[in-house]
């Protein structure tokens, strides 16, 4: 088996022929469901027009432009004419050409490959990270609004609670002390009616920023979601993520920058051919002249170019190292929520209704005390804002997940677009 350290260090040291990252089969997770319909469709129309994805657009495309004009020679021919009257009439016109013969053509064009690559990566990560975002506010502003629901009913519950604990403190079935804990309740009630709204208002008010037309519907998210499972080599699928070729692409970019800094110390010519006449003289001459880099040879600007690749391969290193542990992090994070909410989602969720209503009738006949009903009926409540908040956090740990591993556009069946530009 191959030594997963040498693996990421030969990944680190940028020194490799091809990135490593080129292999002939991409990995990826495995997903065993994918995403209703409806909510792809609904994420897949908001993307085309998106500002965010057309500023990652515009920067992949001011990438390969880049590129294109570092193809382009380097030096442009000049053209000159002189002519001068005096006791003898001289009349010349040279045409003068710098050599490049350093390579700074070539350096260059390896520097911009390397930034188009990493533009690429960043157009991924950008998307990524939009898909996620779309996503997550769905799954806030669903959450928000089934328990903006959950706190409507509560104050029904407490406010019916209220009046029946104040008939039956005058009928003379009720304490002083229990009709005050039944009013306290409600208004406790009317606060965390008031508190949820407004949790569901900015939920509301992120989903109509980041959607170019707000959802018809909130209940699109399902609650059957993929499996975390990571390919078996974990090693060689860290390597392959965005952000992982992003840093990579910025090591080959310094690399390459090192040799174009190279280059620049070389002593370019300028060779220029001229002819003209002098009086009744024909004039032919061939200059050729050299820079005399010898004030400043630029070699501190080659150890500058080297300094920053050497900082680059160990922030890449520590990158790899950064990613594995967040992917690592995610897929238990998000296998233990999921695990939870499923178990909660087959054994708890059920028995609330019935243990509600069993509840008012054992209190209304008088079989349990107001300060037992009004634990139960507290604690019924708060079951079910558990459950939402639990489904919550497992939508949004599952969106993480997916977003380091580069799998949402699977999960969703949307094609990724752009990064061909």
């Amino acid at each position: 088996m191959i030594n997963k350290t040498l693996l990421v260090s030969a990944l680190c040291a940028g020194l490799l022929t091809m990135p490593v990252w080129a292999n002939q089969t991409k990995l990826a997770v495995s997903l065993d469901n994918h995403a209703p319909a409806d909510l792809a469709t609904l994420i897949s129309n908001a993307l085309p027009g998106h500002p965010r994805l057309l500023a990652a657009r515009n920067a992949l495309q001011a990438a390969a432009t880049r590129l294109r004009a570092a193809e382009r020679p380097l030096y442009n021919p000049e053209l000159a004419f002189d002519t001068e009257n005096t006791d003898i009439n001289t009349t010349v016109l040279q045409y003068s050409q710098k050599i490049d013969s350093g390579g700074q053509r070539k350096a260059r064009t390896g520097v911009a490959e390397a930034g188009l690559k990493a533009a690429r990566a960043r157009f991924e990560l950008a998307r990524l990270s939009l898909l996620h975002d779309l996503l997550t506010a769905l799954s806030d502003q669903q959450s928000g609004k089934e328990i903006a629901a959950l706190a409507v009913e509560g104050l029904a519950l407490m406010r019916e609670f209220a009046n029946i604990a104040r008939r039956r403190y005058r009928a003379g079935d009720l304490s002083q002390v229990e009709t005050n804990l039944a009013q306290l309740a409600y208004n406790e009630a009317l606060m965390a009616h008031a508190q949820a709204l407004t949790t569901y208002t900015a939920s509301q008010e992120r989903v109509i920023a980041l959607f170019p037309t707000p959802p018809g519907k909130t209940g699109v998210l399902p609650e059957s979601l993929p499996s975390p499972v990571l390919p078996a080599d974990v090693e060689a699928f860290i390597i392959e993520l965005p952000t992982i070729r992003k840093s990579a692409s910025n090591v080959d970019a310094l690399s390459a920058r090192v040799a174009l800094r190279k280059s620049e110390r070389s002593w370019e010519p300028t060779l220029a051919v001229r002819g003209g006449r002098e009086d009744e003289e024909s004039l032919v001459g061939l200059t050729l002249s050299l820079p005399l880099k010898i004030r400043n040879d630029q070699k501190a600007e080659v150890q500058t170019a080297r300094q920053e690749l050497a900082q680059a391969e160990q922030t890449l290193r520590q990158t790899v190292r950064d990613l594995k542990a967040q992917v690592l992090s995610s897929t238990q994070r998000y296998r233990l929520l999921r695990s939870a909410f499923n178990t909660w989602r087959e054994s708890g969720r059920e028995y609330i209704d019935s243990q509600l209503a069993l509840t008012k009738r054992l209190w209304r006949s008088g079989d349990m005390s107001t300060t037992d009903y009004l634990v139960q009926l507290k604690q019924a409540l708060d079951t079910q804002a558990s459950g939402i908040e639990l489904r919550k956090q497992m939508w949004r740990s599952s969106f993480e997940w997916m977003k380091d591993t580069a799998s949402i556009d699977d999960w969703l069946e949307i094609t990724n677009t752009g990064t061909d530009k």
